[in-house]
Protein backbone atom coordinates (compact mmCIF):
# COMPACT_ATOMS: atom_id res chain seq x y z
CA UNK A 1 0.00 0.00 0.00
CA UNK A 2 1.53 3.47 -1.16
CA UNK A 3 2.11 5.81 1.91
CA UNK A 4 0.46 8.96 1.74
CA UNK A 5 3.98 11.11 1.54
CA UNK A 6 5.65 9.16 -0.88
CA UNK A 7 8.03 10.84 -2.99
CA UNK A 8 7.15 14.30 -0.94
CA UNK A 9 10.35 16.33 1.16
CA UNK A 10 9.50 18.04 4.03
CA UNK A 11 11.99 20.28 5.87
CA UNK A 12 10.44 20.37 9.91
CA UNK A 13 11.55 23.08 11.96
CA UNK A 14 12.31 22.85 15.83
CA UNK A 15 12.12 19.12 15.70
CA UNK A 16 14.80 18.10 17.88
CA UNK A 17 12.47 16.68 20.55
CA UNK A 18 8.60 17.22 21.58
CA UNK A 19 6.25 17.77 19.05
CA UNK A 20 8.80 18.92 16.31
CA UNK A 21 10.47 15.52 16.80
CA UNK A 22 6.70 13.62 16.22
CA UNK A 23 5.86 15.60 13.18
CA UNK A 24 9.25 14.70 11.38
CA UNK A 25 8.79 10.66 12.86
CA UNK A 26 5.33 10.89 11.77
CA UNK A 27 5.62 12.60 8.02
CA UNK A 28 9.03 10.41 7.39
CA UNK A 29 6.50 7.16 8.59
CA UNK A 30 4.11 8.22 5.94
CA UNK A 31 7.24 8.48 3.09
CA UNK A 32 8.54 11.93 3.20
CA UNK A 33 12.05 12.66 3.25
CA UNK A 34 12.52 15.04 6.06
CA UNK A 35 15.42 17.89 6.90
CA UNK A 36 15.34 17.38 10.76
CA UNK A 37 15.94 21.50 11.91
CA UNK A 38 16.87 22.69 15.41
CA UNK A 39 18.48 25.15 16.84
CA UNK A 40 20.64 22.74 19.16
CA UNK A 41 22.38 21.00 15.97
CA UNK A 42 23.51 17.73 18.61
CA UNK A 43 19.84 17.48 18.74
CA UNK A 44 19.00 17.58 15.45
CA UNK A 45 21.58 15.14 14.17
CA UNK A 46 20.84 12.86 17.09
CA UNK A 47 17.13 13.00 15.42
CA UNK A 48 17.74 12.81 12.53
CA UNK A 49 19.68 9.44 12.74
CA UNK A 50 16.93 8.20 14.72
CA UNK A 51 14.42 8.64 11.77
CA UNK A 52 16.87 7.12 9.56
CA UNK A 53 17.21 4.38 11.85
CA UNK A 54 13.89 3.42 11.13
CA UNK A 55 14.14 3.21 8.03
CA UNK A 56 13.32 6.57 6.53
CA UNK A 57 15.14 9.05 4.66
CA UNK A 58 16.21 11.96 7.19
CA UNK A 59 18.81 15.13 6.93
CA UNK A 60 19.88 17.43 9.75
CA UNK A 61 19.57 20.94 9.22
CA UNK A 62 20.56 22.72 12.28
CA UNK A 63 20.60 26.74 12.57
CA UNK A 64 18.14 29.43 14.27
CA UNK A 65 15.11 30.90 12.12
CA UNK A 66 16.14 33.96 13.09
CA UNK A 67 19.12 33.76 11.38
CA UNK A 68 18.87 34.47 7.87
CA UNK A 69 21.98 32.46 6.94
CA UNK A 70 21.21 29.82 8.50
CA UNK A 71 17.57 29.81 6.83
CA UNK A 72 18.88 29.58 3.68
CA UNK A 73 21.09 26.85 4.70
CA UNK A 74 18.30 24.72 6.19
CA UNK A 75 16.48 24.92 2.72
CA UNK A 76 19.32 24.13 1.05
CA UNK A 77 20.03 21.03 3.22
CA UNK A 78 16.81 19.61 1.79
CA UNK A 79 17.12 20.79 -1.60
CA UNK A 80 21.12 19.38 -1.71
CA UNK A 81 20.19 16.01 -0.15
CA UNK A 82 16.47 15.54 -2.12
CA UNK A 83 16.64 17.58 -4.74
CA UNK A 84 13.45 20.04 -4.06
CA UNK A 85 10.79 20.97 -0.88
CA UNK A 86 6.91 19.95 -1.07
CA UNK A 87 6.33 20.56 2.90
CA UNK A 88 7.62 22.84 5.22
CA UNK A 89 6.30 22.65 8.98
CA UNK A 90 6.97 25.86 11.41
CA UNK A 91 7.51 24.44 14.59
CA UNK A 92 10.10 26.46 16.20
CA UNK A 93 9.37 28.34 18.65
CA UNK A 94 10.11 29.75 22.56
CA UNK A 95 8.75 30.92 26.01
CA UNK A 96 9.72 33.53 28.08
CA UNK A 97 6.84 34.09 30.15
CA UNK A 98 5.99 37.05 32.53
CA UNK A 99 3.07 39.65 33.42
CA UNK A 100 2.49 42.22 30.81
CA UNK A 101 3.74 45.07 32.95
CA UNK A 102 7.23 43.37 34.10
CA UNK A 103 7.71 41.72 30.92
CA UNK A 104 10.79 43.23 29.41
CA UNK A 105 12.10 43.78 25.72
CA UNK A 106 14.35 40.90 25.64
CA UNK A 107 11.71 38.47 26.40
CA UNK A 108 8.77 39.82 23.98
CA UNK A 109 11.32 40.44 21.24
CA UNK A 110 13.15 36.72 21.99
CA UNK A 111 9.69 34.98 21.74
CA UNK A 112 7.91 36.70 18.97
CA UNK A 113 11.75 36.48 17.00
CA UNK A 114 11.35 33.10 16.95
CA UNK A 115 7.85 32.56 16.92
CA UNK A 116 6.42 34.75 14.63
CA UNK A 117 9.55 36.19 12.65
CA UNK A 118 10.95 32.92 11.88
CA UNK A 119 7.94 31.52 10.78
CA UNK A 120 7.88 34.14 7.87
CA UNK A 121 11.46 33.73 7.19
CA UNK A 122 11.05 30.11 6.56
CA UNK A 123 7.74 30.99 4.61
CA UNK A 124 9.54 33.67 2.59
CA UNK A 125 12.90 32.07 1.59
CA UNK A 126 11.19 28.39 0.84
CA UNK A 127 8.71 30.15 -1.63
CA UNK A 128 10.75 29.79 -4.65
CA UNK A 129 11.38 25.88 -3.79
CA UNK A 130 7.63 25.59 -3.28
CA UNK A 131 6.55 26.72 -6.50
CA UNK A 132 8.46 25.84 -8.90
CA UNK A 133 9.47 27.74 -11.74
CA UNK A 134 6.80 28.59 -14.82
CA UNK A 135 8.54 26.06 -16.82
CA UNK A 136 8.40 23.53 -14.71
CA UNK A 137 4.97 23.88 -12.23
CA UNK A 138 4.41 21.53 -9.35
CA UNK A 139 2.46 18.49 -10.27
CA UNK A 140 0.85 18.57 -6.57
CA UNK A 141 0.03 20.41 -4.01
CA UNK A 142 2.47 21.88 -1.69
CA UNK A 143 2.18 22.30 2.01
CA UNK A 144 2.97 24.66 4.41
CA UNK A 145 2.08 24.08 8.22
CA UNK A 146 2.37 26.49 10.98
CA UNK A 147 2.57 26.17 14.66
CA UNK A 148 -0.02 28.16 16.10
CA UNK A 149 -1.49 27.63 19.81
CA UNK A 150 -4.75 28.21 21.40
CA UNK A 151 -2.73 31.28 23.15
CA UNK A 152 -3.10 32.69 20.20
CA UNK A 153 -6.49 32.75 19.65
CA UNK A 154 -7.94 32.70 23.09
CA UNK A 155 -4.82 34.55 25.46
CA UNK A 156 -3.63 33.34 28.72
CA UNK A 157 -2.05 35.46 31.55
CA UNK A 158 1.36 35.88 32.12
CA UNK A 159 2.06 34.77 28.38
CA UNK A 160 1.29 38.22 26.20
CA UNK A 161 4.42 37.63 23.96
CA UNK A 162 3.75 34.06 23.26
CA UNK A 163 0.06 34.75 22.91
CA UNK A 164 0.96 37.44 20.35
CA UNK A 165 3.24 35.89 18.26
CA UNK A 166 1.25 32.93 17.65
CA UNK A 167 -1.78 35.72 16.95
CA UNK A 168 0.40 36.49 14.54
CA UNK A 169 1.29 33.05 12.91
CA UNK A 170 -2.39 32.60 12.47
CA UNK A 171 -3.11 35.89 10.87
CA UNK A 172 0.25 35.18 8.68
CA UNK A 173 -1.23 31.87 7.70
CA UNK A 174 -4.42 33.38 6.35
CA UNK A 175 -2.70 35.87 4.57
CA UNK A 176 -0.12 33.63 2.53
CA UNK A 177 -3.24 31.19 1.72
CA UNK A 178 -4.43 34.00 -0.11
CA UNK A 179 -1.67 35.18 -1.73
CA UNK A 180 -0.36 31.60 -2.56
CA UNK A 181 -3.57 29.66 -3.47
CA UNK A 182 -2.83 30.70 -7.38
CA UNK A 183 0.70 28.58 -6.83
CA UNK A 184 -1.07 25.46 -5.48
CA UNK A 185 0.02 25.45 -2.15
CA UNK A 186 -2.11 25.25 1.07
CA UNK A 187 -1.51 27.08 4.08
CA UNK A 188 -2.56 26.05 6.86
CA UNK A 189 -2.06 26.02 10.75
CA UNK A 190 -2.37 23.83 13.74
CA UNK A 191 -3.05 25.40 17.12
CA UNK A 192 -2.52 22.73 20.49
CA UNK A 193 -3.47 23.09 23.46
CA UNK A 194 -2.48 21.44 26.86
CA UNK A 195 -0.16 19.02 25.12
CA UNK A 196 1.79 16.35 27.42
CA UNK A 197 5.86 16.81 26.87
CA UNK A 198 5.72 19.73 26.20
CA UNK A 199 6.98 23.18 27.93
CA UNK A 200 4.42 22.69 30.73
CA UNK A 201 4.27 18.61 31.76
CA UNK A 202 7.96 18.99 31.66
CA UNK A 203 7.90 20.16 35.41
CA UNK A 204 6.26 16.96 36.01
CA UNK A 205 8.36 15.13 33.40
CA UNK A 206 11.98 15.59 33.45
CA UNK A 207 11.87 18.73 35.69
CA UNK A 208 12.37 20.93 31.74
CA UNK A 209 9.08 22.89 32.29
CA UNK A 210 7.51 25.73 34.24
CA UNK A 211 7.89 24.42 37.67
CA UNK A 212 4.10 23.87 37.54
CA UNK A 213 2.28 22.21 40.68
CA UNK A 214 1.45 18.73 40.02
CA UNK A 215 -2.02 19.50 41.73
CA UNK A 216 -2.53 22.36 39.14
CA UNK A 217 -1.28 19.88 36.11
CA UNK A 218 -3.76 17.59 37.33
CA UNK A 219 -7.00 20.09 37.96
CA UNK A 220 -5.98 20.74 34.11
CA UNK A 221 -6.64 17.51 32.92
CA UNK A 222 -9.85 16.92 34.76
CA UNK A 223 -11.17 19.72 32.73
CA UNK A 224 -10.47 18.32 29.40
CA UNK A 225 -13.88 16.91 27.96
CA UNK A 226 -12.03 14.34 26.06
CA UNK A 227 -10.81 12.63 29.23
CA UNK A 228 -6.85 13.15 29.06
CA UNK A 229 -3.80 15.28 27.79
CA UNK A 230 -3.02 15.37 24.18
CA UNK A 231 0.37 13.92 23.23
CA UNK A 232 2.76 15.47 19.98
CA UNK A 233 1.67 12.10 18.21
CA UNK A 234 -1.98 13.81 18.19
CA UNK A 235 -0.78 17.18 16.90
CA UNK A 236 1.66 14.93 14.63
CA UNK A 237 -1.75 13.15 13.19
CA UNK A 238 -3.09 16.26 12.26
CA UNK A 239 -0.25 18.15 11.07
CA UNK A 240 0.08 14.62 8.77
CA UNK A 241 -3.06 15.34 7.41
CA UNK A 242 -2.26 18.90 6.58
CA UNK A 243 0.81 18.09 4.37
CA UNK A 244 -1.02 15.01 2.70
CA UNK A 245 -2.74 15.19 -0.65
CA UNK A 246 -6.27 14.83 1.55
CA UNK A 247 -5.97 18.35 2.17
CA UNK A 248 -5.54 19.64 -1.23
CA UNK A 249 -8.84 21.95 -0.48
CA UNK A 250 -8.32 22.87 2.72
CA UNK A 251 -6.34 26.85 2.85
CA UNK A 252 -6.38 29.55 5.43
CA UNK A 253 -7.47 27.00 7.83
CA UNK A 254 -6.70 26.63 11.32
CA UNK A 255 -7.10 23.55 13.40
CA UNK A 256 -7.38 23.71 17.15
CA UNK A 257 -6.53 20.56 19.18
CA UNK A 258 -7.60 20.50 22.71
CA UNK A 259 -9.77 17.89 23.42
CA UNK A 260 -12.62 20.26 23.99
CA UNK A 261 -10.63 22.49 26.31
CA UNK A 262 -10.10 25.71 24.36
CA UNK A 263 -8.28 27.81 27.47
CA UNK A 264 -6.23 26.29 30.28
CA UNK A 265 -5.21 28.93 32.77
CA UNK A 266 -2.33 28.41 35.13
CA UNK A 267 -2.89 31.34 37.52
Amino acid sequence: MAKPLNSRVAVVTGAGRGIGLAVAARLARDGAAVAVNDVDGDMAHEAATAIAAAGAWAVAAPGSVVDLDDVAAMLEAARNSFGRLDILVNNAGITADAMAHTMTDEQWNLVCDVALKGTFNLCRAALPLLRGSRDNPPVHHRKVVNMASINGIYGIAGNANYSAAKGGVIALTKSLAREWARHRINVNAVAPGYIAGTRLTGARDDNTGLGIPEAVIERIEAQIPIGRAGTPEDVAGAVAWLASPDSDYATGQVIELHGGREMVELL
